[in-house]
């Protein structure tokens, strides 16, 4: 399963390449595809907290998830 973790990964693999290269046009294209890759990941965790908070309690939700120690 992937997740938002793995495309983080690999938008860093593109942007290190990127920088890598000397050719231009390349590492354009490489730091677009890292933003679509870094995209696609908050996407996911969106998704994932969106999935979670079905879980949380009224009071954590209005807290944004914190938990309430006293």
């Amino acid at each position: 399963m992937v997740n938002a973790m793995y495309f983080r990964r690999q938008a860093e693999r593109l942007l290190a390449l990127s920088r890598a290269t000397i050719d231009l046009a390349i590492a354009g294209r490489l730091r677009g595809l890292a933003g679509e890759f870094l995209a696609k990941a908050d996407e996911l965790e969106a998704e994932e907290d969106d999935d979670l908070s079905a879980f949380r309690s009224p009071r954590q939700r209005q807290s944004g998830g914190a938990m309430d120690r006293d």
